[in-house]
C-alpha cells in the first residue's frame, strides 16, 4: 500500500463509490416500497427477469445496453448511471479532500506519491461515508420521510471501526460522540414534543446524528446540528410561505403533510461533510467574530 501512488487510489475510490452508488439505487427504489434489499436479486422492473452480473456493473452496464433493458429492450431510467457516476466522483473526492486537508494543499507531485499517513486514510474513509451517505438520505427522506438504518446505524458502526485507525478520532471519542450526539438530540426532541404537543424530531434523525458523532466526535456533531438547524430555518421560511400560497389556491387535502413541512435529515447530511472538513476553521472564525481578536 505504501508504494501505490495517489492517482491509483483515486481510481479505486471512484470504482468503489460507483459500486456503492449502485447499491444505493437499490435502497432508494426498494426500501420505501417494503421490498427486501437482498431477495429477489437484481431484475428487470418490467418483466422481472434476473439481470446477469456482467450487465449489472455500475455505469458500464448501462452503456453496454445503450440505455435499454436486455430482455425487453425498453428504455432504462438514466438516473441510475447518473447516480452511480456521481457516487464514484464523491468517492474520489473523499480521498482528494482528505489529502488536501492533511497536506495543506494538493500539488502535482502528490498524485504520483504514495499516501502513507494513517490520518489521511481515517479522514478519507470518514469522508467517503459522509459524502456517499448524503445521497440516499436526501433522496428517501425528502420523499418518504425515512432515513435508512443502513446509513444511520451503519454510520455508528463505521465511525467505531474507523476510530481504530491511528491519527483520527479515538475509539473512546467515537463512542462518547455517538452516545452524546444521539442522546442529546433525542432529549431535545422529547422536550420539544412535550412543549409543542406533537412529534418534533424523528428517531431516524437521532440515529443519523449519533452516526456523525461516532465519525467526528460530539463537538463537531453538535456543530452539524447547529448549522443544519440554521440552514433549515433559512430554507423553511420561504418554503412555508410558498406552500401556504399554493394551499390557498387548491383544494385542501388532509392526507398531505402540513404546509411547509420538510424533513431535517437532508440538512444534517449536507452539513456533516462540511463540518468534518472545516469545522475547526468555522469554530475559530465564530470565536473571533464573537470575542474579537
Amino acid at each position: 500500500m505504501e508504494l501505490i501512488p495517489l492517482w491509483y487510489w483515486l481510481g479505486v475510490f471512484f470504482i468503489f463509490g460507483a459500486c456503492v452508488g449502485s447499491f444505493y439505487n437499490v435502497i432508494v427504489y426498494r426500501m420505501p416500497r417494503g421490498i427486501s434489499l437482498i431477495n429477489p436479486p437484481s431484475h428487470c422492473p418490467l418483466c422481472k427477469k434476473q439481470i446477469p452480473i456482467y450487465l449489472n456493473l455500475p455505469v458500464i452496464g448501462w452503456i453496454i445496453l445503450r440505455g435499454k433493458t436486455a430482455c425487453c429492450h425498453k428504455p432504462l431510467n438514466i438516473i441510475y448511471p447518473i447516480g452511480e457516476a456521481l457516487c464514484g466522483l464523491l468517492g474520489a473526492l473523499a480521498l482528494f479532500a482528505a489529502v488536501a486537508v492533511n497536506y495543506g494543499t494538493v500539488v502535482p507531485e502528490l498524485f504520483t506519491a504514495p499516501v502513507m499517513q494513517p490520518a489521511v486514510w481515517a479522514d478519507a474513509l470518514a469522508m467517503f461515508w459522509l459524502l456517499l451517505g448524503a445521497y440516499p438520505v436526501c433522496a428517501i427522506d425528502f420523499k418518504y420521510k425515512l432515513i435508512p438504518d443502513s446509513i444511520s446505524v451503519g454510520g455508528i458502526v463505521a465511525g467505531l471501526l474507523i476510530s481504530l485507525i491511528p491519527g483520527g478520532v479515538t475509539p473512546l471519542q467515537s463512542l462518547i460522540g455517538a452516545v452524546a450526539a444521539g442522546g442529546g438530540l433525542y432529549l431535545l426532541g422529547y422536550v420539544a414534543s412535550k412543549v409543542f404537543k406533537k412529534d418534533a424530531m424523528g428517531f431516524g434523525d437521532v440515529k443519523l446524528l449519533a452516526g456523525y458523532g461516532a465519525l467526528m466526535g460530539w463537538q463537531f456533531a453538535a456543530m452539524v446540528l447547529v448549522i443544519a438547524a440554521v440552514v433549515g430555518i433559512i430554507v423553511m421560511i420561504p418554503y412555508a410561505r410558498i406552500q401556504a400560497k399554493v394551499a390557498e389556491k387548491s383544494v385542501v387535502d388532509d392526507s398531505v403533510d402540513a404546509a411547509g413541512q420538510i424533513p431535517f435529515g437532508p440538512f444534517l447530511a449536507i452539513a456533516a461533510p462540511i463540518v468534518y472538513l472545516w469545522g475547526g476553521t468555522l469554530l475559530n472564525l465564530y470565536i473571533k467574530f464573537v470575542l474579537g481578536d
